[in-house]
């Protein structure tokens, strides 16, 4: 008997991750690219997402079903009908799906239910799934969002610290960042930080948690602070859906998945206005979203 098979496909801005899963969701193959986010480099990100499928294709002895891709950058520049035709054509005409990164993960997240997936590691967003329909509150970026995010951590945390260099008050977030940025004083932190890239800035989020793990008052305000700030995204999107409302919420990223301290503020947070909320963390293996998938939108490339 002819081996069925899915391919899902996760394309992000650093790396791009093919999966092969058999039709009961076991995991066959895995194959690796380059950045398949489209809205930066489209052709690059075609080609290194069509190169991972075709290494699948090539290596199991079988007949793929579907490919799903969920693309960063996609929801930018649309045409996902468009986009997937061109993918199938690289990839022997098979049928293929574009949809976002975001919608991906909660296919992954929620494993087909609707509900709600919350993302927050450089940046942040909430989504919902609900009937189809995709619910987003907040993902607008480091200036004019992404609460509860590292980057959003650690911005708090260094305004934290400013603040008390200015009074001249003890606060251990002032030794922390001129470690970090291995300086001698604050004034010199400042200058570097406006050099810094946006992810090497957001993983400066983990000594402040971990300063706030120690018990410090101002590293722990500043994650209760973000923490309720991601809470009030959340509740804001579950006030969106329609009733009944689903109360299950997945939730994935380094900073979700690494920091209790803020998952508790979050929940607990979350839970004084929906108190069903259901919590869970998402296994961040978002090409399997593509076992989950109902959508029958499946293209294929043809001529015109």
């Amino acid at each position: 008997m002819t081996l069925k098979y899915l391919i899902g496909v996760d394309a992000g801005g650093t790396h791009t991750t093919a999966i092969a899963y058999d039709l009961k969701g076991q995991k066959l193959a895995e194959a690796q690219a380059g950045p398949g986010q489209v809205n930066t480099d489209y052709n690059n990100a075609i080609t290194n997402i069509t190169k991972a499928i075709n290494e699948l294709v090539d290596e199991i002895d079988g007949d793929c079903q579907r490919i799903l891709c969920g693309m960063a950058g996609l929801s930018v520049i649309g045409h996902a009908p468009e986009v997937a035709a061109e993918i199938s054509a690289k990839v022997d005409n098979l049928p293929t799906r574009a949809v976002t990164d975001s919608l991906l993960a909660l296919y992954n997240g929620l494993e087909g239910e609707d509900g709600g997936l919350v993302i927050a590691g450089t940046g942040s967003v909430f989504n919902g799934l609900q009937h189809g329909s995709i619910i987003t509150t907040g993902g607008y970026g480091s200036i004019l969002g992404d609460e509860g995010s590292g980057y959003a951590i650690s911005l708090s945390a260094l305004k934290s610290a400013l603040l008390s260099w200015d009074k001249r008050e003890d606060n251990e977030l002032i030794g922390m960042f001129n470690k970090l940025f291995k300086v001698d004083n604050l004034n010199d932190a400042t200058a570097k930080f406006y050099k810094t890239s946006n992810s090497d800035f957001a993983s400066m989020a983990v000594s402040v948690a971990q300063l706030a793990d120690k018990g410090d008052p101002f590293a722990s305000a500043v994650i209760k602070e973000q923490a309720e700030l991601l809470a009030r995204d959340i509740t804001i999107g579950m006030d969106r859906y329609e009733e009944p409302k689903p109360m299950k919420i997945a939730l994935t990223g380094s900073v979700l998945a690494n920091n209790q301290m803020l998952r508790n503020f979050l929940e607990d947070k979350v839970h004084e206005k929906y108190p069903e909320a259901q919590f869970s963390i998402s296994n961040g293996e978002n090409a399997r979203g593509v076992i989950f998938d109902k959508s029958k939108d499946y293209r294929y490339f043809t001529s015109h």
